[in-house]
Order: structure tokens, then sequence, then C-alpha cells
């Protein structure tokens, strides 16, 4: 089921770039790295996370994206190597398994078209919000940015 949200995250999480082709590999393997950093980081929440940026253009290959965590709070005496990012916008959501993301994000991009809106602006990040595993299966929550 899709909803529309307006949400603020607060995330802090190191930044990578890679070919979109490749993201399936690449994400993964850059959280890993993170994730033994997390303890350096004020006001974790626990809660990992993936913000993508948007293709700018039709043809883009490659792509940058931020793995992190949300934090409870505005960090501002970051850890070396990481950023904090801020991204409030009003997103089209819904849950799934990571093992089904590309029917997640085809769902999602379905619903956006048959309920009259658009994906926003290049500039507004995609985001991931993963939760706990449970019985090997990881679930995660999609918020792709809209407008009417």
């Amino acid at each position: 089921m899709v909803k529309v949200v307006e949400k603020t995250f607060m995330v802090v999480g190191g930044k990578n770039r890679g070919l979109f082709k490749e993201y399936a590999e690449a994400v993964p393997k850059a959280a890993q790295l993170f994730l033994n950093r997390e303890s350096e980081i004020p006001f974790s929440s626990g809660i990992e996370v993936t913000v993508y940026e948007q293709p700018k253009q039709q043809n883009q290959l490659e792509g940058t994206f931020y793995v992190g965590v949300l934090v409870n709070e505005k960090v501002s005496d970051l850890p070396t190597g990481m950023e904090y990012i801020e991204a409030e916008h009003r997103y089209a959501m819904t849950t799934g398994k990571v093992s089904e993301m590309s029917n997640i994000y085809s769902n999602l991009d379905k619903w956006i078209v048959e309920n009259n809106y658009q994906h926003s602006s290049p500039n507004n990040y995609i985001i991931e919000v993963y939760d706990q595993v449970e019985n090997d299966v990881e679930n995660v929550e999609v918020y792709i940015p809209i407008v009417n």
C-alpha cells in the first residue's frame, strides 16, 4: 500500500559514487563498511538508511548515494569523512522486503503516475529506511519525492 507523507529525515552518512547498474552490489558493501563506524556518530538512532541523489540527466550512468543512520538531532561535529543531510519533502512511500526492491520501485512509479503525481526535482533525495532483520528477512521503507 502506498501512502503520501510529509517527512523530514536527518541523516549522517558516508558519500559514495557508482554506476547505477552496480548499486545492488555497491550499496550493501558501502553499508557494511559504514556500519563499522556507526559508534562514532552522535545522536544515532541506530536505524540504517540509504539516501540516493536522483539522476540529473536521462542518460546518466553514474550516481551518488549515501549510506548512514538516522539521527535524532542535527549533528554539527561530524566524524571524519561523514556528512549531515537533512531532507524534508512530500513523498510517496511504501514498504516491502529488500529482496523485492525492483518490484517496490516499479509499484511506486506506477502508483505515482496513476494518482496524478510526478517525481519531484532531481535535487530531492530518494530515501530507503531499513528495518531490523527478522528470520533472515530485511524490510525496507522506500520514499520517493513527489509533486502534484
